[in-house]
């Protein structure tokens, strides 16, 4: 029933595309584990091959050759999953390439009239993006990048198409040079930290195909946020906000925290799903993320959990390895 009624909002949602709202709700949604444990904040942390996803201008700062792939068991049974490889091009420009997938299998098609769907038959809903990205440090301390996506998504018996764009930059605040400046010690101190600020506007772009009789717009996202590093590679604290161009303004937050370079515990809150509430005993933990990091010599598998209210707990597994 739970599915069905699933299917039942696929097709409400396909319908605000005759509307004129924003399509391709797919690409909103995290599939990568740790980006989703920390709250989606990372828009200044990306510095794995599943940044490419959120802000381009990480990919300069991964020095090796790296790949990641993350699967994601949806709410009513819908898969998705994520591919990225990274590939360093100079001493200061890595590009990279990702796709994503999703897939609904079968559903139940039912109506407001027939809310068991005697007879109706099933439908199903998929959606792809394969992206395509460049990052360079402009210096020691800039860093920019920008991808290309193409785009596709189905439901029932219609389909459409279309290219975006995300760009962003990353700035790296020299901590040290400004303490010894505000400070003035007698000798320069260390002060152990780092800050990072990042900025992304992702899918810049158009529908190519119309669905139905219109073309719908992109998932327009603003992000802007911070990456803290207190005790350096010990432990991260992000913050970020976001803006959908159809939604109000979002807060998220991540931390993760490394235990001997092997365990990496994470807590995140992502606002786009603070607010999810339908009267079930978990409305109180909806936006809330916990993961998991085990890091093993060049590899790293990762957890990430996100109750979503009243309709399941999806679980999200990664990998990601350095060669």
């Amino acid at each position: 029933m739970k599915r069905a009624a699933f299917g039942t909002i696929l097709l409400a949602s396909a319908a605000t595309l005759w509307a004129g709202q924003a399509g391709f709700a797919f690409l909103r949604i995290p599939v990568a584990a740790r980006p989703a444990a920390l709250g989606e904040a990372v828009v200044a942390m990306a510095d794995d091959p599943s940044g490419l996803n959120y802000n381009p201008a990480g990919l300069p700062l991964l020095r090796s050759r790296q790949a990641s792939a993350g699967y994601l068991n949806y709410v009513s049974g819908i898969q998705l999953g994520t591919v990225c490889y990274v590939q360093p091009l100079d001493a200061s420009s890595t590009a990279g390439a990702a796709l994503t997938y999703l897939n609904s299998g079968s559903i139940k098609e039912t109506t407001l009239d027939d809310p068991l769907g005697e007879g109706l038959g099933s439908f199903s809903y998929s959606s792809l993006a394969v992206t395509a990205g460049y990052g360079r440090c402009l210096d020691p301390q800039l860093y920019a990048g920008a991808s290309l996506k193409g785009v596709y998504e189905r439901v029932k018996d219609y389909s459409t198409a279309g290219v975006a764009a995300d760009v962003g930059a990353i700035y790296e605040v020299d901590l040290q040079s400004l303490g010894d400046r505000l400070f003035k010690p007698a000798k320069p101190g260390n002060y152990g930290t780092s800050l990072a600020l990042g900025a992304a506007v992702q899918n810049i772009g158009f529908a190519a195909k119309a669905f139905v009789t219109e073309k719908p717009r992109m998932p327009l996202l603003v992000r802007a946020g911070l990456a803290y590093r207190p005790f350096m590679d010990r432990l991260t604290v992000a913050l970020a906000g976001v803006k959908p161009v159809d939604a109000p303004v979002a807060f998220q937050a991540g931390g993760e925290y490394w235990i001997r370079g092997l365990v990496a515990l994470r807590l995140g809150y992502n606002g786009l799903y603070g607010g999810l509430q339908n009267g079930s005993d978990t409305d109180d933990f909806s936006g809330l993320a916990a993961g998991l990091g085990v890091r093993y010599r060049a590899y790293r598998l990762d957890f990430a959990y996100t109750p979503y209210a009243g309709l399941g707990d999806p679980l999200r597994v990664g990998i990601a390895a350095e060669f």
